[in-house]
This record gives structure tokens, sequence and C-alpha cells, in this order.
């Protein structure tokens, strides 16, 4: 778990501020269920972040992803599966050095969402093709290492 002085100055900006408030001091598990309270809002908290929290509870978002508990509300799944593949996207492209480190445990959970856009009930119309967002992360994260 992140100790206090892993967050910084959050204090200094609101976006982080809020991050802190929801997510520190928790552990992998307790966050399974802000994640299911609200999947959207929790992965916009994660990208304001200071580096050592957002790789924790990125893991723990991954975790969320991969578990059954993200099926338990209709529409969880597919928010939950996007954001996880677009949220991945979003830290190659402009802040790689911040998600390089845990990429190596993210990879094979973004794997599993693309290939399983279906199971995950993510329509193509709605949240694009997952399939397409690995290939191009995949890419990115090549040209990146």
């Amino acid at each position: 778990m992140p100790a206090e002085q892993d967050w910084g100055n959050w204090e200094m900006d609101l976006d982080q501020a809020y991050a802190h408030k929801i997510f520190a001091g928790k552990t992998l598990e307790e966050t399974m269920d802000l994640f299911e309270e609200n999947v959207i809002e929790r992965a916009s908290d994660l990208r304001f972040m200071p580096p050592v929290p957002f790789r924790y509870y990125m893991l723990a978002f991954r975790n969320y992803v991969l578990s059954e508990r993200v099926f338990v509300v209709d529409y969880e799944a597919s928010d939950a599966a996007s954001c996880f593949l677009d949220l991945i996207l979003e830290k190659v492209e402009k802040e790689a050095e911040t998600i390089r480190p845990i990429m190596d445990e993210l990879i094979p959970a973004a794997e599993y969402v693309a290939a399983n856009q279906t199971k995950f009930g993510a329509s193509v119309e709605i949240y694009g093709s997952f399939p397409e967002k690995l290939v191009r992360l995949r890419a990115l994260y090549k040209t990146d290492a």
C-alpha cells in the first residue's frame, strides 16, 4: 500500500486531493467496493494520482476487471473493460514512465479484455473495438520500451 509520502503534495491539486480522499489507505481488496460503486469515476480518479499510488491502485483496477464482481451490475462490465483499456492507452501515450513498471502485469489483463469484448457486453458501436485498442497499445508500448 502506498505510504502517505508517496502521494506527494496532493493538497495542491483538487483532483489529486479527491483521489487521495477516496483511495488513500485502502487495500487492494477494499478498493474492489470502490470500483463496484462507480467504475467510471474511480478510473478517472486513477488518472490524477502520483506514480506510486497510481501503480498500486491500477493493479486493483485490473483485479476488479478480471473478477466476477465486474458482472454484478449489467452495464458495469462494459464500462469497466473500456475504462481499463483506455486508461492504459492514455498512460502509455502520455506518461509512459508512470505505467511502465506495471505493464507486464497489465498486458495479460488487457489481452483478456480484448479477447472477451462480447463477454463484457461492450458493443463495438459504443466502446470501439477492444482488439484494435490492444493492437494500438502493443504498438505504443513496443515503441516506448
